[in-house]
């Protein structure tokens, strides 16, 4: 298990120290202090030297999936890092994973790019720059652990990175988006590991009136997926509401990742406080089924309560695993880690405002 991790030089963070993480790990503060570039952060040191899946990410976050624009990806790897006036960029994710510290230190040298051609004629109101056809190197990037160096060139538009092997098995959820993607993949995995009918069930004791997750098709990911009733009526599953199919991506996710580390961008989003207590009793019992250690980042503190209490035990509070992770930013951003316990007592009786 993750039990620290330290950034430096990544996103707006000179260097960032979070200790003392725990199997469910809350991460609150403000707008812009910085909570979904420690998510980010996480899943960087969890892929190691594995460029693939860690850009696969960060362009989708930002809309530039298909990369097909070197001027745009350009600048999204120059919002990588915090000092951008050095060449070459330079980054470094390390983490305490079973008591032994590992890191991986990042260096980019960025390319010289053409200067873009206006999409408009001149004297024409100008439009965004043209995406350039022929394949063209943004970046030279290296990731370096104990001497041993992995280099790839990023090209654009065409995809080049090869996939590696990550240091940790992670996922990242960003759920902030209209829609959630990646739905058919996940009903159809779950389908496949024969788990579709449990986590149909879990999500109908959330959401009572939720039928049975199915896909008509379960060799096609890209067929719709849906909610069959007990009448045998197939609805779409986009007309069921987003609470549902939100808590369907979220446990489905936990239950394929076992093992795994899961960062979860505004996880509560898209529910109703009514669901609050049992969607977090049957996230917490996935999670803990599955090993997998959660990452999770919130601005609503009831959330967060509902979890602290769902989570309790007899004879003790919380479970001791739960982390209340406070980002605040003074003179750069600083972090302070409650467990559970701590967090559940000055909640309960300060009304303290963690956030």
């Amino acid at each position: 298990m993750l039990t620290s991790i330290t950034i430096r030089g990544f996103r707006k963070f000179e260097e960032l120290r979070v200790e003392n993480l725990g199997d469910v790990n809350f991460l609150l503060g403000r707008n812009g202090v910085g909570k979904t570039s420690v998510l980010e952060g996480v899943f960087a040191w969890a892929c190691g030297q594995d460029m693939h899946s860690l850009l696969n990410v960060l362009s989708a976050r930002s809309g530039v999936s298909e990369r097909r624009n070197p001027y745009r990806m350009m600048e999204e790897v120059r919002a990588l890092v915090r000092c951008r006036e050095k060449i070459p960029f330079r980054m470094s994710f390390s983490g305490v994973d079973s008591g032994e510290e590992v890191q991986f230190h990042h260096t980019i040298f960025p390319s010289v790019l053409p200067e873009p051609e206006a999409s408009s004629p001149k004297g024409t109101r100008s439009g965004s720059p043209k995406a350039i056809q022929v394949p063209v190197v943004i970046a030279r990037w290296e990731v370096e652990r104990n001497g041993e160096r992995v280099s790839e060139n990023i090209n654009v538009p065409s995809e080049t990175v090869s996939k590696g092997n990550p240091f940790r098995v992670a996922k990242f959820m960003d759920l902030s988006s209209p829609a959630m993607s990646g739905v058919g993949q996940i009903c159809v995995a779950l389908k496949r590991e024969k788990l579709l009918e449990t986590v149909s069930e879990e999500i109908r004791r959330v959401f009572p009136e939720a039928g049975d997750f199915d896909v008509d098709c379960p060799d096609n990911p890209q067929m719709p997926v849906g909610i069959r009733r007990k009448d045998g009526c197939f609805l779409p599953l986009h007309v069921c509401g987003e609470g549902i199919q939100r808590g369907f991506c979220i446990l489905g996710t936990v239950a394929l990742s076992r093992n795994a580390i899961l960062c979860v961008d505004g996880v509560d989003t898209g529910l109703h406080p009514d669901v609050f207590m049992e969607f977090c009793r049957r996230l917490s019992g996935y999670a803990g089924d599955n090993h997998v250690q959660l990452f999770m980042t919130t601005h609503n503190m009831e959330f967060v309560d509902h979890y602290l209490n769902a989570t309790a035990k007899p004879g003790c509070t919380v479970s001791a695993g739960t982390r209340v992770i406070t980002l605040r930013d003074i003179d750069g951003t600083v972090a302070r880690t409650l467990s559970g316990e701590e967090a559940e007592r000055l909640r309960t009786e300060y009304r303290m405002e963690l956030r």
